[in-house]
């Protein structure tokens, strides 16, 4: 039996009440539009490398059961799973999932694609224990202060051990904790709840703290439950969706006990993973999806009339706004409770209420930016090319920062830039609050 989900960004998806639909690759048809879209296809110009002809590797995987050769895995990996595809896509595929469900598939036969094994290995253990990934940050930040980082970076002992890209990408890391209560010294509207993700604790604590600024400047007090996990979307999209799950019923859990009126998030890839909770069976995880907001949506929505940002320097008033897949391709479905708008319009109207700014979207923001998770690390030879173009656009704007709300895509970015160039836009306003 049926059930037709009507306000899918692209039209109605048919799921079976007990499972997802998967549609066959002759399904498919194959009529291109998917292809202007991919940033594989983009790169390498070769059929190999569109939706379409990756369709037809997951048809095998899921439906036939048959085996699939290296090139076609290879070009199945290759994908950045940037979903700009079902945006199009006029059969209404719904490709991350079929993705995933291969990925899956693959990795509970043992014959998931091993690249970059090492590091995806220790990745995984790191955020699935929370206590080892603290104990590494402590490490982390022992070797970015004590000379350590300079040293090895004049030696080839990175490069040998396939660490040189992973170091690169690596922020100073914050080894203090959150309070679990940031209470609001303005008139008291209500109670959030943060979600600080795996990495944005240690590695993006400057936006977490703007977010939380603003959130009790605006009359909210912010709890962060200790208690919370990572998201589960490193392990889903590698096909760990036993461990995904594990991570979602904990979060579904503990965001519900709390007397909250929204659960809030400032990284648009930890999003999107919280958002498909609500496609689980029973109650609870719809009522954590109907509290969940994106941080620029929950500012814009509940911004005072009264606070007027201050004016910023010369050198910081032309923003050029880079829009992550996770919040451009696949925004959730509008729930009765927030507006029609998709989730990316929020930051433009939200950084249009600072005065004498100038806000322009980043040239060709529907072509993912190469930084896909791991991606950036396992596929290097795609991302730094994506990459490399985002910046040649950001370049030609003569913008003074580029805006992500996506960490993953900010510290890809960021490697071809300095630093301070990519920012999260909270992290904008905050400094101009009054």
């Amino acid at each position: 039996m049926f059930e037709f989900i009507d306000d899918y960004p692209g039209g109605d998806i048919i799921y079976p009440q007990n499972g997802l639909y998967i549609p066959d690759a002759t399904e498919c048809m194959r009529c291109g539009l998917c292809i202007s879209l991919c940033p594989t296809y983009k790169l390498f110009r070769i059929e190999a490398e569109t939706p379409r002809s990756r369709l037809r590797t997951i048809d095998k995987i899921i439906n036939e059961n048959t085996a699939v050769s290296d090139e076609e895995l290879k070009h199945l990996n290759n994908c950045t799973q940037c979903r700009a595809c079902e945006t199009i896509c006029p059969g209404k595929m719904a490709y991350g999932h079929l993705f995933d469900l291969a990925r899956e598939q693959r990795c509970q036969t043992n014959a998931l694609d091993r690249r970059g094994n090492f590091l995806t290995t220790i990745g995984f253990k790191l955020i699935e224990h929370k206590a080892l990934l603290n104990a590494a940050t402590v490490i982390i930040r022992l070797y970015q202060k004590t000379g350590l980082q300079f040293l090895l970076r004049k030696t080839a002992l990175l490069r040998l051990f396939k660490l040189d890209k992973a170091e690169l990408l690596m922020p100073e890391a914050n080894i203090s904790n959150l309070a679990q209560r940031y209470p609001t010294d303005k008139q008291h509207r209500g109670n959030v709840a943060l979600f600080t993700g795996c990495i944005s604790d240690h590695f993006d604590r400057k936006t977490l703290l703007a977010a939380v600024k603003l959130l009790n400047v605006i009359g909210f007090d912010v709890l962060v439950p200790k208690a919370q996990t990572c998201c589960g979307a490193i392990h889903q999209h590698q096909g760990k969706t036993d461990i995904a799950d594990k991570m979602a019923t904990l979060n579904i859990d503990v965001f519900n006990s709390l007397d909250i009126e929204a659960i809030i998030f400032t990284a648009s890839g930890c999003g999107l993973m919280l958002n498909e909770y609500e496609q689980k069976a029973g109650d609870a995880p719809k009522n954590f999806s109907n509290n969940l907001f994106d941080i620029t949506e929950f500012l814009n929505r509940h911004w005072p009339d009264d606070i007027k940002l201050k004016e910023p320097h010369a050198n910081a008033r032309k923003v050029a706004v880079h829009e992550p897949c996770s919040q451009r391709n696949v925004p959730k479905p509008e729930l009765e409770n927030k507006d029609a708008w998709s989730r990316h319009q929020h930051v433009y109207a939200l950084l249009e209420k600072i005065p004498e700014i100038t806000v322009i979207p980043l040239p060709e923001n529907q072509i993912c930016c190469g930084a896909g998770g791991v991606h950036m690390l396992t596929h290097t030879e795609i991302a730094e090319p994506l990459r490399n173009i985002k910046l040649a656009h950001f370049e030609q704007t003569k913008a003074d920062f580029l805006v992500s709300t996506n960490i993953g895509c900010a510290l890809h970015l960021t490697t071809g830039l300095h630093r301070n160039k990519v920012i999260h836009p909270v992290v904008l306003l905050a400094e101009l609050l009054p």
